[in-house]
């Protein structure tokens, strides 16, 4: 196949082939970092937190008797709730804290490690109760879990019993152990008695993985507790909570929600980008699509009498399909090459701009190659169509 004359074909109809290779280029940058975006959106979707989230449920009692305004009054009842949900069925495990996975935010503080060089570390900072380890699903992987002993409610204490996660060990200690330091926050030291792993809460990067659970009774203005299910167990126990802690305090009103719809609400963006990139994908590709099966069309339709002569000189059907195929295949090329710097110049405003990531070189080979086989498919039928016409056409007169 001469690449000659087709080149020289495609130089006299500049406009014409202009726009396409423009439109081809357009679609390489827009699909490949529309791609690029929903990669990241459900790598994040799919980042697994590291707890037995299908099982979890949080459980919020929200006061209105006038008897929670005293503090006792609140601990009392947060301590007998607890005894209350550990007796029902299904149960594996709960606890009083503040925490939610997939809240999307929560609490976090400043703190120093003692004795080091006064630089401060932002972590997510929560209270709990023994029992967390076994309500979340994961595990202390160095020292010992929260205990009893350990909790200390008095508001002027200024000590207190802390486990802390992987994540935060490495930021703040790197290779060496956390286990018998001090952290200190506003006046506070925190004894680190424990290492929990694996721990991962989109609190807001880059502290999604530095969490620190001191000792402690959570209620404030209502008790918040996290339970964990055996598995199919969920709605059963969903069921029997509000009776059993109305029961013995019906001063107040208890939510309940799943951890999974708290996960599904946080993840509305991203299935909004993830769903609003995929019909820009599909939306492109069809026009493309259907612009070269124009301009293909367009040519056989223009070159009708010089397909016929090309066939009356003994020019074979597949022949006349090549030439339509190496024609688009060049144009897609040149829109390809073009593609390529736009790809990198939408990429790198992006970058600069939000917080996408940078573009990953495979998705453009990936994205050419597409874009190929695409073309293929696109001129085929217009090829096959010129390849039928009769070399007799080349004796009619225009």
């Amino acid at each position: 196949m001469e690449f000659g004359p087709i080149a020289r074909a495609i130089s006299r109809n500049k406009v014409r082939f202009g726009l396409i290779v423009l439109q081809i280029a357009i679609t390489l940058a827009v699909v490949t970092n529309a791609i690029n975006m929903i990669l990241v959106e459900r790598a994040k979707m799919l980042r697994p937190s590291g707890f037995d989230d299908h099982n979890l449920m949080w459980i919020y009692s929200r006061p209105f008797a006038t008897a929670f305004g005293e503090r006792a009054y609140r601990m009392s009842s947060a301590e007998a709730d607890l005894r209350e949900l550990r007796t029902i069925p299904g149960i594996r495990g709960v606890t009083n804290t503040f925490f939610i996975p997939w809240q999307g935010g929560g609490s976090s503080g400043s703190v120093k490690v003692a004795g080091g060089d006064g630089s401060p570390h932002q972590i997510q900072e929560y209270g709990t109760t023994p029992g967390l380890m076994e309500t979340l699903g994961t595990r202390i992987v160095e020292g010992r879990d929260l205990r009893e002993s350990d909790i200390d409610d008095d508001p002027k204490s200024k000590t207190a019993t802390v486990i802390i996660s992987r994540g935060a060990e490495r930021l703040m200690f790197g290779d060496r152990s956390a286990l018998g330091r001090q952290l200190l926050d506003s006046g506070t030291a925190y004894s680190i008695v424990g290492v929990l792993d694996p721990f991962y809460n989109p609190y807001g990067f880059p502290i999604d993985e530095y969490a620190m659970f001191y000792a402690s009774h959570s209620s404030y203005g209502g008790a918040s507790f996290l339970v964990r299910t055996e598995p199919g167990a969920m709605k059963s126990v969903a069921q029997e909570i509000p009776k059993r802690l109305v029961a013995i305090n019906d001063g107040r009103n208890v939510d309940i929600k799943s951890i999974d719809e708290m996960k599904t609400r946080y993840f509305i963006e991203s299935r909004i980008v993830i769903g609003g990139m995929t019909a820009v994908i599909v939306l492109l590709l069809l026009v493309t699509g259907l612009g070269i099966v124009g301009v293909t069309s367009f040519a056989v339709t223009e070159r009708t009498r010089q397909i016929g002569t090309r066939r009356a000189l003994g020019a074979t059907r597949p022949a006349i399909v090549r030439y339509f195929l190496v024609e688009n295949w060049m144009i897609t090329s040149f829109g390809a090459i073009l593609g390529l710097v736009l790809a990198y110049a939408l990429n790198y405003l992006l970058v600069t701009s939000t917080q996408a990531v940078k573009l990953d070189w495979r998705l453009l080979v990936i994205g050419i190659a597409l874009l190929w086989l695409q073309t293929i498919a696109a001129t085929l039928a217009p090829a096959i169509r010129a390849a039928s016409v009769p070399p007799v056409i080349a004796t009619r007169a225009v």
